[in-house]
């Protein structure tokens, strides 16, 4: 749970920065890339990591124009990056001018479940790091290059 502002600012900036460079590394051939025909393809993926970032603040009880859950997915890479940089400036900007060190603690709703703000912030967080590595894995099986995430990949040395 985050409990400083601060401390989540800069957690912020730094997934949505690496999550912005993976989705940069994709191609419009490679949206449809997936492990089978039961699962999500790296298009479905890179969007719903997109579309909940509006989605997990509107949830944290902040309003912020932009994609959110349920926005339907564009056709092209251009198209996710374009939006990502935008929901993800948008959402920046409504949290340093709206968050307090005191709102975090404040409980909000997330479909049923109370939770203090910082909890659902760090869920979000969380949340897109779990779906970051799915695209990684896909993004390997479609021939990408995988951006340093947490470190350097094979493809940044």
């Amino acid at each position: 749970m985050f409990r400083t502002k601060q401390d989540f600012l800069t957690h912020y900036r730094q997934e949505a920065n690496t999550t912005i460079a993976c989705l940069k590394e994709l191609t419009d051939e490679s949206l449809e890339q997936a492990v089978s025909e039961l699962d999500r393809t790296l298009g479905e993926i890179a969007w719903h990591v997109v579309s909940s970032v509006g989605g997990f603040a509107h949830q944290a009880g902040l309003q912020v124009e932009g994609v959110t859950f349920g926005s339907p997915q564009p056709e092209t890479t251009a198209e996710i990056v374009a939006a990502a940089e935008t929901i993800y400036n948008n959402t920046l900007s409504v949290y340093e001018a709206e968050l307090t060190d005191a709102s975090l603690f404040e409980d909000v709703d997330f479909f049923g479940t109370t939770m203090p703000r910082g909890h659902l912030l760090f869920s979000m967080i969380t949340h897109q790091t779990h779906h970051r590595g799915q695209m990684t894995v896909l993004m390997r099986q479609a021939d990408l290059r995988v951006p340093p995430i947490y470190g350097p990949s094979r493809d940044s040395q």
